[in-house]
């Protein structure tokens, strides 16, 4: 049988690549598969727009913003009561995928019972061949999680499929029973920020694996290289840094930790002031100063 596959999308306003991303979708070729829409309560009256354009598929409407990890969390619990499904896709808004991509992250799991997790190759905007990710590595003894291939051109450096530390939260596909058995993904990183790696390494210590599956091809266009840095989204991602390292990390690993995120930190501050990117220090330094003295 083919395995069934809810696509739960995440949007908040937004209406023009949301549709895009809805109708990329729709032209998916899996032969099995639902959509829901989770709308992080959005303002602009979008929904409206979208359900006249899209009435058959499954919409779930928030009351409040829930955040990334709530409100994926909350399409899950929704499609486990509405739409059991093997398998489930969750998507950012802003992504559009080629219509074999969701059959091909499909039949990956399908193949390898090691896999959990798999993620494709994801370019920026399109009609970009500039990859964004294609993975990424995680070292918890230097702190550094990364994309790998961000910013190069696709020459097919990256055209082999294999296991890979994390997949990105824009794109992935993950086995529904070890999603529940992992409790979904973890709200303290909410509003956004390392909730999908560390659902990933939560996967990775109950012994499975993330995949990279480079057929299934996609474009995010959400990515830093093309919209530069977003001063509320770097104060979360440095205060969510460290709750991911020290949820996941040794003894010994916290110790090296202690080294070099400072030292990195310190490094990256002094690149932005020197390209006269203040908004991005402010950003950084807010976000250690609640991590250090509100423990937020």
């Amino acid at each position: 049988m083919i395995p069934r596959v809810t696509v739960i999308v995440l949007t908040h306003n937004n209406l023009d690549d949301t549709l895009e991303c809805l109708g990329s979708v729709s032209e998916s070729d899996h032969a099995n598969f639902d959509v829901l829409l989770v709308d992080n309560h959005s303002t602009d009256g979008s929904i409206e727009n979208i359900r006249a354009l899209f009435p058959d598929i499954h919409y779930l409407v928030n009351a409040t913003n829930l955040g990334v990890a709530g409100g994926r969390n909350a399409g899950w619990q929704y499609a486990r009561e509405h739409l059991p499904a093997d398998f489930l896709c969750f998507l950012d808004n802003d992504t559009v995928m080629k219509p074999e991509t969701l059959r091909l992250l499909s039949e990956s799991l399908s193949e390898h019972p090691d896999v959990a997790i798999a993620c494709g190759k994801a370019y920026t905007a399109p009609p970009s061949t500039t990859i964004m990710s294609v993975g990424m590595r995680v070292n918890l003894y230097t702190g550094v999680v990364t994309d790998i291939g961000t910013g190069e051109a696709d020459a097919g450096q990256y055209d082999s499929p294999g296991y890979v530390a994390a997949c990105g939260g824009f794109c992935f596909m993950v086995k529904h029973d070890v999603f529940e058995e992992c409790n979904g993904l973890d709200n303290g990183y909410n509003p956004y920020g390392f909730e999908d790696v560390d659902l990933c390494l939560r996967v990775l210590e109950k012994g499975y694996r993330c995949y990279y599956v480079p057929l299934a091809t996609l474009h995010h266009k959400g990515c830093k290289i093309g919209r530069g840095y977003v001063p509320l989204y770097e104060k979360y991602k440095v205060k969510h840094l460290f709750r991911l390292l020290n949820r996941h990390t040794t003894f010994v690993q916290k110790l090296t930790c202690a080294l070099c995120v400072p030292a990195r930190a310190a490094a990256r501050i002094l690149r932005h002031v020197g390209r006269g990117e203040l908004r991005a220090v402010a950003s950084h330094l807010r976000g250690a100063y609640e991590l250090v003295f509100r423990g937020a």
